[in-house]
């Protein structure tokens, strides 16, 4: 198994994460990538910055029951390429602390 901290040089370093599985850091899956917010500076300016539309599984509950999730990219612990597999820095009982709502300047980010 190959994990690496989260450290993307590039918005195309993004892009490589559609279709990754997002799993907590207790190993509950929680959903897929089905899509990539950029903000519009460059990078390195714009690492940290990032949204990922999130197709929620099997704990869609944890969500308030919405077809989709915005999982902002502070919350990326770990990423694991040869699994297809984000990790998040949280276990399951957080996820509902957590705003999962698009952002609210979505219209200023543009999609992979």
């Amino acid at each position: 198994m190959s994990t690496m901290t989260w450290n993307p040089q590039s918005h195309s370093d993004y892009d490589l994460l559609k279709g990754y599985d997002v799993y907590t850091s207790d190993d509950e899956k929680v959903g897929t990538i089905k899509d990539v917010l950029h903000p519009q500076t460059e990078m390195p300016t714009a690492r940290g910055r990032h949204y990922f539309k999130v197709e929620p599984g099997m704990l869609k509950q944890l969500f308030s029951d919405q077809d989709e999730f915005y999982l902002p990219e502070r919350l990326i612990q770990t990423v694991q390429p040869q699994e297809d597999k984000v990790i998040l820095e949280m276990p399951k009982s957080r996820l509902k602390n957590e705003d999962w709502m698009q952002p609210r300047d979505v219209n200023s980010f543009r999609r992979s």
